[in-house]
């Protein structure tokens, strides 16, 4: 029969698990703020170990790099390491410039978001070819719209399509670099992860929907942990 476990050790051994599964955000802050990793750096962050006065923090599955943490003031007892890591996590996100909430889901767009994302990138991919097509093959391409619209139809479209990529290749990158600078960083998304890239390339299609989307979860978040703390 196997001796009884330390009462603290028991305590540690489930603090450090539910960190490394429910709270790698914190771990992650608790990095950047503290040894000035990027997020893309501190992104695999793995609680390794816990005392009373600090938390070894490594990078990697071998565990070769660690990075320690220190709790100042050191516990007391274990029993205080929640509210403690809490107002850890609460400084670091302070001092960051970051929310406490953590976005981890790409939010595809429906309804009248899915029209306006697939009309744009409709537009992109049409004046794109156009582009590379001289005007007698546009004329040719709309000839066989009814009536005298053809003609029409194909001088408007070779006409506008530097104006409509121009517009949208100008200004739709811009949305997407104010997305990453006001929110996807806010909200603790590594640059050039999948998630990021999916959130950049959504922006860069659909501009403005994409906001609508993640700033309508974060108010839901907020809601959520406002009835929790309730």
């Amino acid at each position: 029969m196997d001796p009884p476990q330390d009462p603290d050790t028991a305590i540690k051994n489930r603090i450090i698990s539910h960190m490394n599964t429910s709270h790698q955000d914190s771990l992650i802050r608790y990095l950047r703020h503290t040894h000035h990793l990027s997020p893309l750096t501190a992104r695999n962050a793995t609680l390794h170990s816990l005392t009373l006065s600090s938390l070894t923090i490594s990078l990697s599955a071998s565990n070769a790099k660690k990075y320690i943490i220190p709790i100042l003031p050191p516990m007391e007892t274990y029993t205080s390491a929640r509210t403690r890591l809490a107002d850890m996590d609460a400084a670091a996100c302070t001092a960051l410039g970051l929310s406490s909430i953590t976005l981890k889901k790409y939010i595809p767009p429906r309804g009248l978001h899915l029209a306006i994302f697939i009309t744009v990138l409709l537009e992109l991919l049409i004046f794109a070819l156009l582009s590379f097509l001289p005007p007698s093959t546009i004329h040719t391409l709309f000839s066989h719209v009814p009536y005298a619209y053809g003609a029409q139809m194909a001088g408007f479209a070779y006409a506008v399509r530097p104006w409509v990529l121009g517009l949208i290749i100008g200004i739709h990158p811009l949305e997407a670099w104010y997305m990453d600078r006001t929110r996807l960083q806010r909200y603790n998304v590594a640059r050039f992860g999948k998630l990021w890239w999916m959130w950049m390339g959504s922006t860069v299609v659909e501009g403005f929907g994409a906001f609508r989307r993640l700033d309508g979860w974060v108010r839901e978040e907020e809601e959520r942990r406002g009835k929790e703390r309730h």
